[in-house]
């Protein structure tokens, strides 16, 4: 799942809501099986099923048998669809135990369980409607052969697919994987912005939240679409992922003309933090795995070591969301559009000092990510980032350095914290 930046408006966060679960597609497949199944019989009726009775292409030699191939069918489709369903609640309920329940909002996201669960529902009513329309008296030639085929091949592909899924879900408690990908998209620029300098004038119309919540995204190419050339400056207060009260500013526009509330349904509000968001939630959710995984009950240090890493490729993805000191990130396809908390610092300047608190008492994932902050510097210095960048990332070094040796218990702990701060210094091998 590639980052593709927050939900763009009312209508995007709705959609989200319909598709991002377990339960939408395989209401589809119940309502699409019978449909199907009735199209099947017919044209079994009208013409397959006679053509491959007349030429010997049939699987049945009775109608009692054909009864009792779609009851066994039938039964084995729906011990595959429980089994699928509890394979994943007991998976999900032991990895978001172990490390974070806000994981569940990623893989209510995979496309491969949400199809499994269609395809097993939508073969266990496909079977049930065929079931019912057979007749153990029937002769030979008037059993439904089409249908019957076509029960026997979505069997097999049914048991295939459920071997690969359970696999998928097998893999799913490996939470590397989890983390790998988190930091591959977090590493993504969502919103590109550029510096820009702040306005400082007066605003003639302020937007508030109507509701208390998560801002969810921002569907900045619509608004713009929505507000004339003459509006001027215009600064959205909330980033993605930050909560706002009912009545707190969202918009301040320099000048508008016509109805401006209009454009808050361009800026949909959640009651809870969630991956639509995009690069602020994946990087607190890293944090956030981590923090777990060094909790007393779960103390799985190479886990946070792993979130650590996976920070590194976040933040070198993001050197040029820096902005300095007196400025403000600004739209880069239109920068009179004012996005404070969306540069570098808004993204990351939270998540990295929650990531200190919880490292400090753990001399190898401080020394993990001190070394990974002069590895990123030395990358950055080498392709000409801002000297603003590295000397916060170095700040963050030295903060992260102080924590831990105040909180280290042994001398030979407090020197390899001290050596490893060091890397800032020495030449790339």
């Amino acid at each position: 799942m590639a980052a593709k930046g927050p939900l763009k408006g009312i209508r995007d966060w709705a959609i989200h809501r319909l598709v991002a679960n377990y339960w939408s597609l395989p209401l589809v497949a119940v309502v699409a099986a019978p449909l199907v199944g009735a199209l099947v019989l017919w044209i079994d009726w009208a013409v397959a099923g006679r053509w491959l009775y007349e030429h010997g292409i049939t699987l049945l030699v009775a109608g009692d048998t054909a009864q009792d191939l779609a009851v066994a069918i039938v039964g084995i489709n729906a011990a595959f669809l429980t089994l699928y369903w509890s394979v994943t609640l007991i998976v999900l309920t032991l990895a978001t135990g172990n490390l974070g329940v806000r994981l569940v909002d990623r893989w209510l996201d995979k496309g491969l369980v949400r199809l499994s669960m269609a395809g097993l529902t939508f073969c266990l009513v496909f079977s049930i409607i065929v079931l019912s329309r057979l007749d153990p008296e029937s002769s030979v030639a008037e059993l439904p052969h089409f249908a019957l085929a076509g029960m026997f091949a979505l069997e097999l592909v049914n048991i295939c697919m459920l071997g690969v899924a359970i696999h998928d879900l097998g893999r799913t408690m490996f939470v590397d994987r989890s983390i790998a990908h988190l930091g591959t998209e977090a590493g993504n620029v969502a919103i590109p912005i550029v510096a820009a300098d702040p306005y400082a004038g007066e605003w003639s119309c302020t937007l508030a939240a109507k509701r208390g919540g998560y801002v969810e995204g921002i569907d900045l190419s619509t608004i713009k679409e929505e507000l004339a050339i003459e509006t001027g400056a215009v600064r959205f207060c909330a980033a993605p992922g930050q909560h706002v009260l009912e009545g707190e500013p969202l918009v301040r526009i320099e000048t508008v003309r016509g109805d401006a509330d209009r454009l808050l349904k361009f800026i949909p509000i959640g009651e809870f933090r969630s991956s639509v968001e995009s690069t602020v939630y994946q990087v607190r959710l890293l944090v956030e795995v981590a923090a777990r995984a060094l909790s007393p009950g779960i103390n799985d240090f190479y886990s946070a070591m792993a979130c650590a890493d996976q920070l590194a490729v976040a933040i070198s993805g993001h050197a040029g969301t820096w902005v300095d000191e007196g400025k403000v990130a600004g739209w880069e396809r239109d920068p009179r559009f004012e996005l404070p908390g969306q540069d570098f610092r808004g993204l990351f300047g939270g998540p990295l000092k929650a990531f200190r608190q919880a490292a400090a008492d753990y001399p190898s994932v401080s020394i993990r990510m001190i070394e990974n902050y002069a590895r990123v510097c030395r990358l950055m210095g080498e392709q000409g980032c801002p000297p603003g960048l590295l000397h916060y990332l170095r700040r963050c070094g030295e903060e992260l350095r102080d924590h831990a040796i105040a909180n280290a218990e042994q001398e030979c702990d407090r020197t390899d914290i001290a050596d490893a701060f060091r890397r800032f210094d020495q030449p790339a091998l």
